[in-house]
């Protein structure tokens, strides 16, 4: 049992046989594709459970704590990861910025868990979650009364079921009661150990010691519920705490990539690649009869989606297949203040396939809106 859970059905001596939970031949159908998609839940939990740990680790080396690991793991929200995102853009130490890419990268694995987790619960019954002192015969003798078994009838029938010994709060019980037979899971829900790692780590106790453990125990019960009360007040706190923390991150980052942007901006060249005509009828330029073509009423920054940050590089290529052309034969630097030659030069392609503009004057075209237009 790979998935560190149990799986009990009822009632045959052969079930009792294959207590290592293969299922017997008088096993109903159901039960057992009932127990199995249990078995199938409770691993992908498990798998859940370590690849969130290891995600954990992960936010910890880059120095994000705001991330609270419990027994639901949680995944990142979209406001995390665009503050993840933002420190990639501005990190500089190449290990540092490797650690938040994986972290990114490990979101879509743990999405993809979660969901397989969620999708194979949806087809289970809910199950119930033990509370401290509780018993699996008890939880189980309580769900077959309430399916309107006498107390004789269900102790009849679990008397064929093997059922655990040992039992930790937070633990998921599933009951199965199909066709006047039972089945049931444990997995380990909530619980800090799971079911196979509690037997591991804790033997079944003396008959003797057994008894002192559970006097000991309500004794520590009601301590028990008074730390609880203070536990809920202090996470309480630091959930406050860490989501004013987060807040503040997110906003050095926001303003981070606002600065770095911005300085993108003042450093490129905003320019627009269109057919001639086309730009002309849209009323980006305007041809005029005599003279050098210049800007129209359609000028406006939102025109210019392109971008060349000037500061990685100086030269930018115009094919004739992104203007839907079958060749150029010339280009117009719009607006005709900019000469070929001084402030940039032109070489169009033997075959007209492509032009390629190299930029000369760079500080001519910082923060500047150039249109380039052509014809073929």
């Amino acid at each position: 049992m790979a998935h560190g859970g149990r799986r009990w059905i009822a009632p045959t001596l052969a079930g009792l046989a294959l207590a290592a939970f293969v299922a017997c031949q008088r096993e109903d159908p159901q039960i057992r594709a009932l127990t199995e998609q249990a078995a199938q839940a409770d691993e992908a939990s498990q798998q859940l459970r370590q690849a969130w740990s290891a995600q954990f680790k992960r936010l910890a080396l880059v120095g994000v704590r705001d991330l609270r690991l419990d027994a639901s793991p949680m995944l990142l929200t979209p406001a995390q990861k665009r503050a993840l995102e933002a420190r990639i853009r501005i990190e500089q130490d190449s290990s540092r910025r490797g650690l938040l890419l994986e972290i990114l990268d490990k979101e879509a694995e743990l999405r993809t868990l979660s969901d397989r987790v969620m999708d194979l619960k949806a087809a289970l019954p809910p199950p119930e979650i033990a509370q401290a002192n509780d018993s699996h015969y008890g939880l189980a003798m309580r769900f077959l009364r309430g399916r309107g078994l006498s107390e004789e009838a269900a102790r009849k029938t679990l008397s064929h079921v093997p059922l655990s010994a040992r039992m930790a709060p937070g633990f998921e019980v599933y009951h199965f009661y199909v066709h006047d037979k039972y089945g049931t899971w444990v997995s380990q829900g909530g619980a800090a150990l799971s079911p196979r790692e509690l037997d591991r780590r804790e033997p079944d106790p003396l008959p003797g010691q057994r008894d002192a453990a559970v006097a000991a125990s309500r004794r520590l019960q009601k301590q028990l519920g008074v730390l609880e009360h203070q536990k809920r007040d202090i996470e309480r706190e630091i959930s406050g705490l860490q989501a004013e923390q987060l807040s503040i991150l997110e906003g050095q980052a926001r303003l981070q990539w606002e600065n770095a942007d911005q300085l993108a901006r003042l450093n490129s060249l905003h320019y627009l690649v269109g057919v001639r005509a086309a730009l002309e009828k849209e009323g980006i330029i305007k041809v005029p009869l005599f003279g050098l073509d210049h800007s129209g009423p359609s000028w406006r920054d939102a025109a210019f989606t392109r971008h060349l940050d000037l500061r990685t590089g100086t030269t930018l290529v115009i094919r004739a297949r992104e203007v839907g052309l079958s060749r150029i034969a010339k280009v117009i630097v719009v607006p005709g203040s900019y000469t070929a030659g001084e402030h940039y030069r032109l070489t169009l392609s033997a075959d007209g396939q492509a032009a390629t503009v190299e930029l000369l004057a760079l500080p001519r075209f910082k923060n500047d809106k150039v249109v380039f237009a052509v014809e073929d």
